[in-house]
């Protein structure tokens, strides 16, 4: 999904000048060709996530569309207040792209787990929140961000990551089916995770959905029995969260547990130790049900 994003970018830059990239000392073997190309809008200020936000606010009103990108906690976390004031609070349409979602960058330890994102994102008015599942989700994400004229955050892992869905996305608001079985049971996901959650579908023969656009009010999950949000985020203050203070469905969130995570480990044995992979899946809705 790095690389879609990037080439969304890229193809955007191409065709307005008004584009402006900045990277915070982050995705540097990504952006060679861009700052070779495209040098006079790529701005790479270092270390400095702070700046590197109140840049991007400044370029805002001056009319330009920027994009910051840099690692997840680096994006929303560390420079937290001023995206909630330079950005939010004055509604500039930047598009801020974390990269590393949930557990991606596991080997790295705590510091570069991205497990509350969502929730910091979704505590700010004004801010549009994405987190893709498959090339085709982040694509259409980008698309929405750059026409959009409120700020945005897309959260994407770096693993290349399959094509999950067949075909382009017609309206990324909306909730995006890749198992229809007809069931009264729904496993609704994001990211990277929701491989885990397809596989887990298939097995129990549920219906499985993504919701891209996290904090899109386009939904409507009534007709189903049993919703299980699957995340690989913090239980509370993600996807499960918003949804169960907008909706009456029955929802239950299998997610990490809102504690500091001390493992070191791949992706892969993180979500197997929480219980979020496809076998851990099944066993939590199989025992819930």
């Amino acid at each position: 999904m790095r690389n879609t994003i990037a080439s969304c970018i890229i193809e955007v830059a191409q065709k307005d000048s008004n584009v402006f990239l900045i990277s915070g000392d982050a995705g540097l073997g990504v952006w060679d060709s861009f700052k070779e190309e495209y040098k006079d809008q790529y701005i790479n200020p270092g270390i400095n996530e702070s700046l590197c936000v109140s840049m991007a606010a400044g370029l805002a009103v001056c009319g330009k569309k920027v994009v910051y990108y840099n690692i997840a906690p680096f994006v929303i976390m560390r420079p937290y207040e001023q995206i909630r004031i330079d950005i939010c609070y004055q509604e500039l349409p930047v598009i801020l792209v974390g990269t590393g979602s949930g557990l991606t960058y596991m080997p790295s330890g705590m510091t570069h787990y991205a497990l509350e994102d969502i929730g910091l994102a979704l505590s700010m008015p004004n801010l549009d929140v994405f987190s893709p599942s498959d090339p085709l989700e982040a694509k259409a994400c980008f698309k929405y961000a750059y026409k959009s004229n409120k700020p945005s955050y897309i959260r994407i892992p770096k693993a290349g990551e399959p094509n999950l869905h067949k075909s382009e996305i017609v309206d990324v608001s909306k909730m995006q089916f890749l198992l229809k079985n007809n069931s009264d049971i729904l496993i609704l996901s994001h990211s990277s995770i929701v491989q885990e959650a397809l596989k887990a579908g298939e097995i129990l023969g549920c219906d499985v959905a993504t919701k891209p656009f996290i904090n899109s009010f386009d939904f409507s999950l009534e007709s189903y029995r049993h919703i299980f949000v699957v995340e690989e985020h913090f239980g509370y203050g993600g996807l499960g969260t918003f949804l169960k203070n907008y909706t009456n469905a029955k929802i239950e969130i299998l997610a990490v547990p809102n504690k500091y995570v001390h493992l070191i480990g791949n992706c892969e044995y993180g979500r197997e130790y929480f219980g979020i992979d496809s076998n851990g899946i099944v066993k939590s809705i199989k025992e819930r049900l």
